[in-house]
């Protein structure tokens, strides 16, 4: 019963653990200049990331919803000649978190009694690339990471709230 409890917590956990959202931007970028932006090879939405994530419904969920977050922001997708280019990329890895189980009539023989389970998710990262096409310079990073189940189901609705997450400190566009 334990157990089950505690895998029931587990997955809870993975499953509502919140995106934590790291921003990196040359302070001396001047993002009022900007008002054009495209995808970084040849304004074509390209994935980068594990093969196994290479679903199109998935790239294209995740190229929409930073391409409403740039609309939203006031930025216009065009074609090469774009002031902005746009990447992201998605890294994920495999992990473990060891639970050991002992009862209390047992703490004075926990050497010898207590029992230990892994339990296996993912961590995983979305990293988004904001460089201006002019120089190749490297403006602004969002880096999302968030911990999942082995097997993620990921829906419209997580992707946008992750995204607008991730964007949330990218500047508006001020005409």
């Amino acid at each position: 019963m334990q157990k089950l409890v505690f895998s029931v917590f587990i997955l809870l956990f993975i499953a509502c653990s919140s995106v934590k959202v790291k921003v990196k931007y040359d302070p001396r970028a001047n993002f009022t200049q900007f008002k054009t932006w495209c995808w970084l090879e040849g304004c074509e939405l390209n994935y980068q990331g594990p093969g196994y994530l290479n679903d199109s419904a998935v790239i294209e969920m995740i190229g929409n919803a930073v391409a409403k977050e740039m609309y939203d922001k006031g930025y216009e997708q065009t074609d090469d000649q774009a002031d902005l280019i746009v990447d992201y990329h998605i890294v994920v890895q495999e992990d473990s978190a060891k639970f050991a189980r002992v009862h209390e009539e047992d703490l004075p023989f926990w050497d010898d009694y207590h029992r230990e389970d892994y339990y296996y998710f993912l961590k995983g990262a979305l990293i988004i690339d904001i460089g201006q096409r002019a120089t190749g310079q490297m403006l602004w990073r969002s880096t999302s990471k968030r911990s999942m189940s082995l097997s993620p189901t990921i829906t419209q609705t997580e992707i946008n709230r992750s995204v607008r997450k991730a964007m949330r400190k990218f500047p508006k566009r001020v005409p």
